[in-house]
């Protein structure tokens, strides 16, 4: 598979499901949802949100990347840095929309998540063509 058809995927994919998250978006009453729409809510961000960031992020890495290495170890970054970032943003969505987000709550989000990326730096990573 080609770059291109990959991001020729990726891109259909991610444009179906922001369609699919506005059709859930229109549809749906908040108040009188169910679990299932609700999930069929979170799910429908959640991949809409980590194709476009792993999309952009892709882009930032291609064209402005320092380094040289080898195509599918930007997707593989691009990618892993999508699904985390989209995963934080549609668990902050859910905290806001049960009530729980608070701002206790949201330092002790952003402590862990500094922990963890810290962790991840800290170790070193080389890239062998």
């Amino acid at each position: 598979m080609t770059i291109k058809q990959f991001l020729l995927i990726i891109g259909g994919a991610t444009l179906l499901c922001w369609g699919a998250w506005g059709v859930v978006l229109w549809n749906i009453d908040p108040f009188q949802a169910s679990i299932l729409n609700m999930a069929f809510f979170y799910i429908s961000f959640f991949l809409a949100l980590t194709g476009t960031i792993a999309t952009a992020c892709y882009g930032w890495y291609h064209f402005f990347g320092d380094v040289q290495i080898p195509v599918f170890r930007y997707v593989k970054k691009s990618t892993k840095q999508g699904v985390s970032i989209a995963g934080i943003i549609t668990v902050l969505l859910y905290l806001q929309g049960i009530g729980a987000l608070t701002v206790w709550t949201g330092i002790f989000i952003l402590l862990v998540i500094a922990l963890f990326v810290s962790l991840l730096f800290s170790k070193k990573q080389s890239y062998h063509i």
